[in-house]
């Protein structure tokens, strides 16, 4: 038997970062790989037109403005976990725009105990791996759709498990005032095909809800979402503490600067770990040159330690 303490403690994290009890498998689909909507604290699901929203609301996608988008990602997380994610999206005629990305996360390396926790000598590692498709387009003028088909693949030495999923999406640009955005995603609606031994566990399944106000006389995008809304929850309003705040101010048309907080993190890390009132604040900066796009995000976690994230994107004529 393959035993590591810390390897429960990566677990843990991820129940944290997730804000739900240890009940469902892949928990990494819950994880956001794009440092945009990270340094915002995961509050824009109204994003339109970026590669890197593809996972968070895939109908953001239909309002790419160039042929053709790409994104490489890398993730530094806690303890030695890394992942990272790559994407790329292109418009096709009669259809709309169609996006492609894979993500991932490697845990590091482990020790291998026996059953008395003696150290056999072995080492074995844990990996996560999720197939991404989308196809995104126009409901209506102001309105978009978005749909992800998912292939999810999780190893943890010789042991495997397996699942298919969908995620869709809808934006909506409010009529009487275009610099309002409203958005809904459900994410990781689907099946597994195999399990880790005889636990039938759940996927992941989330639901949020967004809305975002581009400010008229400030460079400013002002975002609000909740957040694991399809959690179980033992009254109504506890649903609105699932909130994430953010923003996105555009220094110069090089330099962009964001800031968000994510209120249900922040209150997990107070409970679980008597972390400081600065749990759950994230920030970034993004550096444009060309048709080139660098961005850069920071999360607090307290106790944990932080979570910095990078990207490189681009855009094709």
């Amino acid at each position: 038997m393959k035993i590591k303490w810390g390897f429960f403690l990566l677990f843990v994290c991820q129940t944290v970062w997730a804000g739900t009890p240890i009940t469902r498998s892949f928990e990494f689909l819950r994880m956001d790989f794009n440092p945009r909507t990270v340094g915002a604290a995961g509050a824009f699901s109204t994003l339109s037109g970026d590669i890197g929203t593809m996972l968070q609301n895939p109908a953001g996608m239909a309002g790419m403005e160039n042929h053709a988008q790409y994104m490489f990602s890398f993730n530094r997380y806690l303890l030695d976990i890394n992942g990272g994610q790559m994407a790329y999206g292109f418009k096709k005629e009669g259809w709309g725009t169609l996006s492609a990305a894979i993500t991932f996360l490697n845990y590091g390396e482990f020790k291998e105990t026996d059953d008395f926790a003696r150290e056999t000598g072995n080492t074995f590692s844990a990996n996560d791996l999720s197939l991404n498709v989308s196809l995104s387009d126009w409901l209506a003028p102001g309105l978009s759709y978005g749909v992800t088909l998912k292939y999810i693949y999780s190893e943890i030495a010789d042991y495997n498990a397996s699942a298919a999923a969908v995620d869709f999406g809808l934006l909506w640009d409010v009529p009487y005032d275009q610099d309002i955005k409203l958005g809904v995603a459900v994410s990781n609606l689907g099946v597994n095909f195999e399990y880790y031994g005889n636990v039938k566990d759940r996927l992941p399944l989330d639901i949020r809800l967004g809305l975002s106000k581009k400010l008229a006389h400030l460079p400013l995008t002002l975002a609000v979402s909740l957040v694991h809304l399809a959690d179980p929850v033992e009254r109504f309003t506890e649903y609105f503490k699932r909130c994430t705040v953010g923003g996105e101010f555009v220094i110069s048309p090089a330099l962009r600067l964001r800031l968000g907080y994510d209120y249900g993190l922040n209150q997990d890390l107070k409970t679980d770990l008597q972390g400081s009132a600065f749990g759950g604040v994230s920030g970034g900066v993004a550096f444009y040159y060309n048709q080139f796009r660098f961005d850069y995000a920071y999360n607090n976690y307290n106790l944990l330690g932080a979570v910095h994230m990078f990207s490189l994107s681009g855009t094709l004529p």
